[in-house]
């Protein structure tokens, strides 16, 4: 009696852990985008887009990771929902519907400064925070 009842224990711990690791979400193509640009032009728009792969609505949250972008340059970014000045530390999108696509989005002005530049952003299910992509914006100037 007590092998089954370690048994119905194990299984029901593993099916509760696997449950709270599925994927509520996909990332639609690449998570990292390259970006080149001329110190004198502009980054109008690099942007990742997600999608709803659950039957129900989801919040996607997303932190700040990494920020090596220098201050001269002026960038902002949007996410599915909002847009904001500069690289904020997270933000929520707005609710995403099962087949729903969303994104994130980021824009740079360099200002004739030529660098090397990474951002990264962990993307989660509010209700589902164990599982996580980590999104990443590679921009050059040259």
């Amino acid at each position: 009696m007590k092998l089954k009842l370690l048994f119905l224990f194990t299984l029901f711990y593993s099916l509760s852990i696997y449950a709270q690791e599925k994927a509520t979400f996909k990332i639609i193509g690449n998570p990292t985008n390259i970006e080149r640009l001329a110190r004198n032009k502009r980054l109008d728009i690099s942007k990742i887009k997600v999608e709803n792969i659950s039957n129900q609505p989801i919040y996607l949250e997303w932190e700040t990771i990494l920020n090596t972008f220098p201050k001269e340059w002026d960038c902002s970014m949007c996410q599915h929902g909002n847009c904001q000045i500069g690289i904020p530390k997270g933000s929520v999108f707005k609710k995403l519907q099962p087949d729903q696509q969303g994104f994130i989005a980021i824009h740079v002005i360099p200002k004739k400064h030529i660098s090397k530049a990474i951002v990264q952003f962990k993307l989660y299910d509010k209700a589902n925070p164990e599982y996580f992509e980590i999104l990443t914006f590679n921009v050059e100037t040259y």
